[in-house]
């Protein structure tokens, strides 16, 4: 299955997570996955993209909107129906267009403000459906199990998927407003680090100095290196990591510290994500990139977000996330391992207790404790992406456990990664972050720490 445009998200995890869904569920074989996810998890359109919008004409700008609306790029159609609503806000169709395309842009009040209007219409039957969504991206919980439960009665159609997704939908509202509380604290990362724009993919280097993911506003990434603590700048990995007219992303050390892990994504209109690694010399320089093997990167779809662990026979095992056959629907986590000759078994899924219908991303496998971290936007999280943990290894799990508030909002959260037993971060695009553009639109990096 072959992916959407891929702009940038994205972000990340990135996205019309919700959108696609519910056209699966009316009937329509499209994607299985999030846009956000794959793009990165953010969605933004480049800045001469977002000039040139404005220079069209009013009904150019519905038209073009209107032809991505039907295509289904949900996350472009929000650019070109903002435009047009803000010339003429009394167009009913442009504003209900806008507040279904605002959820795959995470411009969640923009979404919230325009459903509800349609709320009751028999035009807009699918109207109360994406309010709800929107009102669990805001934490306002007690209202979004209104919603659901009233479009539950009112779709009358117990056998349809969408009927049952709603519900789904409606038990991660519940536990939305009675989450569990985890032991953990968080903070947002200093600001030499964090910017107005998207970082997401920390990774500890040392005690001192860490590596992460930076989109600047027109979309292009970069894998850098800053020091904690100080007040110097991030500076960019070199030319063979960051490699210009792709998305670099997701760095990831190993536990011996010698090979660096990463994605690259290519552009174009099937992109496509794959796994990389390089050694790590002593002076800084990375050596030897390559992009791992067909049992890893499966020509024709995407594998992203790696992740290393060691077992106690001294195993190698990679998880990654990846949308190939075989999986659960979605992008869904697996897991190869390193054989003494250095290369990789074929991919193994790891299994129904990990995944699920919807995406998993992310992955980051604690060896002390043996517990994998990873997060899932399956229908039952507070609100996008949620993080949850599962003890075991490789398709062996015990049950996962959602690692509730304060890591877990009604945003996006992933990229929980444990840098030391009590001590690690968190990606998340809730509010109280200074974005350069409405709330919610940019992921940013969060130091977690348990109490």
């Amino acid at each position: 299955m072959k992916l959407q445009i891929l702009l940038f998200f994205i972000a990340a995890f990135l996205s019309c997570n919700v959108i696609d869904r519910v056209e699966q569920a009316t009937g329509k074989d499209k994607l299985k996955y999030a846009n956000r996810t794959i793009r990165s998890l953010q969605a933004e359109l480049k800045s001469d993209t977002r000039r040139a919008i404005r220079q069209l004409g009013v009904r150019e700008a519905k038209s073009k909107g209107d032809e991505l609306y039907q295509a289904e790029a949900y996350d472009k159609a929000y650019y070109y129906y903002d435009y047009v609503n803000s010339k003429k806000p009394l167009d009913k169709e442009v504003s209900y267009r806008l507040g279904v395309s605002a959820l795959a842009v995470r411009d969640y009040v923009n979404a919230q403000e325009n459903l509800k209007f349609y709320i009751g219409r028999k035009e807009y039957p699918l109207a109360r459906y994406y309010y709800g969504i929107s009102l669990m991206h805001l934490n306002e919980y007690e209202r979004a199990i209104q919603q659901f439960d009233r479009f539950i009665v009112d779709y009358k159609d117990p056998d349809s998927t969408l009927y049952h997704t709603a519900s789904r939908y409606r038990d991660g509202a519940t536990f939305g407003a009675n989450p569990r509380v985890s032991t953990y604290k968080i903070d947002r990362l200093f600001t030499n680090v964090n910017s107005a724009y998207t970082e997401t993919g920390p990774s500890k280097i040392n005690e001192n100095s860490i590596l992460f993911t930076h989109f600047d506003k027109d979309a292009k990434s970069s894998i850098q290196r800053v020091s904690l603590g100080g007040i110097d700048d991030p500076v960019p990995l070199p030319e063979v990591i960051n490699k210009s007219d792709f998305i670099n992303k997701d760095p990831i050390i190993s536990p011996d510290g010698e090979t660096l892990y990463f994605t690259r994504c290519y552009y174009g209109e099937l992109p496509e994500c794959a796994v990389y690694r390089g050694k790590m010399r002593p002076n800084g320089d990375i050596e030897e990139v390559r992009k791992l093997g067909e049992g890893i990167n499966l020509p024709g779809f995407s594998s992203m977000h790696p992740c290393l662990a060691v077992n106690e026979f001294g195993q190698e095992i990679l998880y990654f996330s990846s949308d190939r056959p075989g999986g659960y629907g979605g992008l869904d986590l697996w897991f190869s391992i390193r054989l003494t000759t250095g290369q990789y078994t074929r991919a193994y899924n790891c299994g129904s207790r990990i995944n699920t219908d919807y995406d998993e991303v992310t992955p980051y496998f604690e060896n002390r404790e043996e517990m994998l971290y990873f997060s899932s936007n399956n229908p039952e999280t507070m609100g996008g992406f949620d993080v949850y943990q599962a003890k075991g290894e490789k398709k062996y799990w015990s049950k996962t456990l959602s690692l509730g508030v304060p890591i877990n909002s009604g945003s996006d959260d992933y990229y929980f990664r444990l840098q030391q037993a009590d001590k690690g971060y968190l990606v998340s695009n809730r509010n109280g972050a200074p974005f350069a553009d409405y709330s919610n639109c940019c992921d940013d990096i969060y130091t977690v720490e348990k109490k």
